[in-house]
């Protein structure tokens, strides 16, 4: 004890005086530190401000070299790092640094910039160099940054030293105070422990009853007061003690003899013996444990039924029931005697009738049962034995009464079922064997533990073998399913629902080939519900699978390129969003490819270079791109690729020059040389994206703004392709409802005779006004609606409302000018000569207005001489027999040729404005001039009008009568007019006369 109190006494203190030294040293060197540190701050910074102010002419002029020199003069400082200056815009004028700026003070000095009126103050922050090293760097603005910075960092290593010395010496002095207090404490400590261990001796001594020795602890404090009680007190215990062991002695002579003659009287008596308390034996003596065949060992504690059985235990427990707690023991009386039979269980489990006298007496902690069992087995059974024989006796005799009369009647009935039984069995038997023997599906049956029992020759086919019993050899060794738990599955389902349908598995044949098989089968049981065998047929539905997979492959990809379709690669692209949610560093990105001249390709070279085409285009992105990458086909010429996990946008832009390239070199197909290119619109994902089909749809915008740029470009989306992109989809919108409503405006450009100086008639021009109110030109929406499909209704509209116009303007030029050549021309777009309904659609508006058709002419460019030629002869060829003329509009700005003009019967074309521009003076363009000549000459010699559209200048007009072009267009005479203005100028009449013309 008295080492381990002084032991435990002493590391206290040591604890104690530890914090405290520990806490002491660490308070006084933070002091010092912070001290040290705004000392080192103060010093930087007064640096800083002289460097800064000595050389702000220098830094103005930005003279290196004496500003190098300047700082180098500071470089002695030994707890100077280093000096750098920069100018106003972060780049390095002179620096100390040893061999260059490191990139943590680079990326500081780069973010400074000027500050607003000059109101930039220094900045003061510790660093972490690339080295290792501490700084404290101080940045110093030079007129509020204007003219740069000085950036100075002092090394933080001398305060560091400091604080390290200084704990040093703190610890020191704290070690030296401790060492002193501790060995007083020692002596003291030591003093008070001998005596405590002392008396810890002396108690020790008492308690295992030694009282031969007294307590050696004498002194006038209080332990020696705590030793003279202890005195006191161990001679009270020692007298007691002595009268305990006198009384324990007495009364156990007076048990033993109790017990002795208790056990004589159990142990003589040939019933059990069971004394029980709360279901739990207390006493039993040898003759019960013979009787239970239980072995000779001590049974006290167990339960009682767990011993004996429940009967048994549950007569002992009743006995106690009317054991009420808390009662006294002195007050407990005994319960009469009563007489029960009750079944007991043997030790081996076996159980026998048992007769229980059983009473409740008065025991030492309470009440209990006391109960005498006799093995009454014996005597029951020669009871029941005397009852069985009687009643045997009995039943004998009625039973062969019975039996006699019943014997004769039922071996007649059995030989007749017997013969109806043999003649069906043998009719079934031959059905069911021809049924099997010949069935078209595969038939068997198979044993519980799955051992097949027999198999009919479509089933040994299916599977490969020659005949059934090498089938079944096979089988009982061989597992078919192709799966290795699927045999176990089947007999599974099987056991548990008692049949089971369509069960479809792969299988091996005999040769090896993999097939689908489908499996019905069903659980054969007995009368018990025991199972005999299952029984089932088999069918070979490999064909419906790989027609299947055909089917499921072609609704996911393009059946021309093997590629994925638009279903796929939205599922693919809707998996890489849901990536991009779940991982901030994952990048994809959309491209959109459109093939460049593709129709051309396709109609010119035929249907099969396209599609050869396609397949090698197809080839081509998917040797560009990675096997993490999707490479989809949309239809047409239109592809999509979806690029995952790209490190950076620029991958995006390698992969689409990758491509680009690849397409542009020159291929053969079929022996013909063939040359192709791609427009590609990239989007980049970004969080703002939250469908899919959003990214194809700007992929696809931004594919068409580099198709607008040129053949084999790229562009990556940006929002203004958005906005424009809206804005296009708005005025769609409001051109729709413009068309539907009806509120399109027309306008009307007089066609004149310059040889006569006549009206010869007026082109009818649209015109639309915005919501808004914006005008767009038709260069702007005519574009739009062809794209979007408005360009028919658009059409249809203005050729009714010319129609009427029509009929107002020949009703006023036959008051006029009777018999006077006039007409009214109508442009069309080339995209309704695809349309089979064109025809009907005039031949419907010429006879709502009351119009003549030969009073209207259709303007077509040349392209649709090129598109489709033969629907556009036919279609051409109806328009001429309805009356209408034809007009080719800026002719000879195609290729269209003369035979196209003669079959497609043209009574007019129309020298192109440009052509007509290069006449005026004071340089008439030589090639202007021969192509104007030119067609006019070939006009007057195919029997053709010829009109010259854009007559601005009267020279252009001298120069065109000199030619003998008949009519003119053009500013000269008129810009296009209203309705009104239009009729007050045929109302005038035919004869007119424009201002500024000859």
């Amino acid at each position: 004890m008295k080492g381990r109190l002084l032991t435990r006494l002493l590391l206290f203190l040591m604890v104690v005086f530890g914090v405290m030294a520990t806490a002491t040293a660490l308070l006084s060197s933070r002091e010092i530190a912070q001290a040290l540190e705004n000392e080192y701050k103060a010093r930087a910074l007064a640096l800083a401000r002289s460097i800064a102010d000595g050389n702000t002419d220098l830094l103005l002029e930005r003279s290196a070299g004496n500003i190098q020199a300047a700082i180098d003069q500071h470089q002695e400082m030994g707890d100077l790092s280093y000096i750098a200056v920069v100018d106003s815009q972060g780049d390095v004028v002179a620096h100390t640094f040893t061999p260059g700026v490191p990139d943590t003070v680079r990326g500081l000095m780069a973010a400074m910039r000027p500050g607003e009126n000059g109101s930039l103050k220094p900045e003061i922050r510790t660093l972490a160099l690339e080295d290792g090293a501490e700084v404290i760097h101080v940045v110093q603005p030079v007129l509020g940054g204007r003219a740069g910075f000085v950036h100075i960092g002092m090394s933080t290593a001398p305060i560091k030293d400091a604080m390290a010395s200084a704990i040093l010496r703190q610890h020191l002095l704290t070690l030296a105070v401790f060492m002193v207090c501790l060995a007083v404490a020692f002596l003291f400590i030591r003093n008070i422990a001998a005596k405590l261990a002392s008396l810890a001796a002396y108690a020790q001594r008492v308690a295992a009853h030694d009282f031969s020795s007294d307590c050696e602890v004498r002194s006038g404090d209080e332990i020696g007061a705590l030793a003279e009680a202890m005195r006191g007190m161990a001679g009270q215990i020692a007298g007691h003690v002595t009268q305990l062991e006198q009384s324990v002695a007495e009364a156990t002579r007076e048990l033993k003899d109790a017990l002795g003659s208790l056990s004589a009287i159990v142990g003589n008596i040939g019933d059990g013996l069971l004394v029980a308390r709360k279901g739990r034996i207390l006493k039993h003596n040898a003759a019960l444990l013979r009787i239970f065949g239980l072995e000779n060992a001590d049974y006290t504690g167990r339960v009682c039924e767990e011993v004996f059985g429940a009967g048994v235990g549950r007569v002992a427990a009743q006995a106690e029931e009317d054991d009420a707690p808390g009662e006294a023991d002195a007050v407990l009386d005994s319960t009469p005697a009563r007489l029960t039979e009750v079944l007991a269980r043997r030790g081996d489990g076996q159980s026998f009738p048992v007769e229980i006298t059983v009473a409740r007496v008065p025991l030492t902690g309470g009440a209990a049962s006391v109960c005498i069992l006799r093995d009454v087995t014996e005597a029951r059974r020669q009871e029941r034995e005397r009852e069985e024989s009687r009643a045997l006796l009995e039943r004998m005799v009625a039973e062969r009464t019975r039996e006699l009369s019943r014997t004769n009647t039922q071996l007649k009935i059995e030989v007749a079922e017997r013969k109806v039984v043999g003649d069906a069995l043998r009719r079934a038997e031959s059905k069911f064997r021809g049924i099997f023997e010949n069935a078209v599906e595969g038939i068997f049956q198979i044993s519980p533990e799955g051992r097949y029992l027999s198999a009919n020759p479509a089933m040994a086919a299916i599977m490969g073998f020659a005949s059934p019993e090498e089938l079944v050899v096979y089988l009982s060794e061989h597992s078919p399913y192709l799966e290795p738990g699927r045999r176990q599955a089947f007999l599974d389902a099987m056991e548990r629902d008692s049949e089971v349908k369509a069960f479809e598995s792969q299988v091996r044949r005999k040769s090896g080939r993999i097939i689908w098989v489908s499996e019905n089968a069903r659980k054969v049981v007995d009368l018990a519900g025991k199972t005999l065998h299952y029984e089932g047929f088999v069918e070979d539905i490999t064909l419906r699978k790989e027609a299947e997979g055909r089917l499921l492959h072609q609704a996911f990809h393009d059946p021309l390129t093997g590629l994925p379709n638009r279903l796929l690669f939205l599922d693919h692209l809707r998996m890489a969003m849901d990536r991009a949610r779940r991982r901030a560093d994952f990048r994809f990105a959309v491209l959109y490819m459109d093939l460049d001249r593709f129709k051309i390709i396709n109609d010119s070279l035929g249907h099969d270079i396209g599609d050869k085409l396609l397949r090698h285009v197809s080839g081509a992105l998917v040797a560009c791109a990675r096997s993490t990458d999707t490479v989809a086909r949309f239809g047409g010429d239109e592809f999509a690729i979806l690029l995952e996990d790209l490190t950076a946008p620029r991958d995006a832009i390698r992969f689409s020059r990758r491509v680009l390239d690849e397409l542009a070199r020159p291929l053969e197909l079929d022996g013909r040389e063939v040359t192709t290119s791609g427009s590609l619109g990239i989007v980049l994902h970004t969080g703002a994206y939250e469908r899919p089909e959003a990214l194809l749809r700007d992929a696809d915008t931004a594919m068409y703004h580099a198709k607008a740029q040129g053949k084999s470009r790229f562009k990556v989306f940006n929002k203004r392709m958005h906005h424009q992109a809206q804005e296009l989809m708005e005025m769609e919108i409001e051109l729709r409802r413009a068309v539907g409503q009806g509120s399109l405006t027309l306008a009307f450009q007089p066609l004149v005779d310059i040889q006569e100086r006549r009206l010869a008639g007026f082109e009818t021009l649209v015109r639309w006004q915005r919501d808004n109110g914006r005008h767009i030109p038709p260069a702007e929406f005519i574009p739009l609606a062809e794209e979007t499909g408005i360009i028919y209704p658009l059409d249809h509209w203005v050729f009714a409302q010319a129609c009427k116009v029509s009929r107002r303007f020949m009703a006023v030029l036959r008051r006029v000018a009777p018999g006077a050549a006039f007409v009214t021309n109508v442009n069309l777009s080339a995209k309704h000569f695809r349309n089979p309904l064109l025809v009907g659609h005039l031949e419907q508006s010429i006879r709502a207005s009351g119009a003549k058709a030969s009073d209207l002419a259709l303007e077509i460019t040349e392209s649709v001489l090129l598109d489709n030629l033969a629907s556009a002869r036919e279609v051409a060829a109806k328009l001429r027999d309805l009356g209408l003329g034809l007009c080719i509009d800026d002719f000879g700005t195609g290729y269209a040729s003369l035979s196209y003009i003669q079959r497609f019967s043209v009574d007019t074309i129309k020298i192109d404005k440009g052509f007509v521009a290069g006449l005026s003076l004071p340089e008439v363009d030589p090639g202007s001039e021969a192509i104007v000549r030119s067609l006019v000459t070939l006009g007057a010699g195919l029997g053709l009008k010829v009109v010259a559209e854009g007559v601005e200048t009267p020279e252009q007009l001298g120069f065109l009568r000199e030619l003998g072009c008949r009519y003119g267009q053009g500013y000269l005479f008129a810009r296009p007019m209203g309705l009104d203005e239009a009729l007050a100028l045929v109302e005038s009449g035919a004869a007119v006369r424009w201002e500024n013309v000859p």
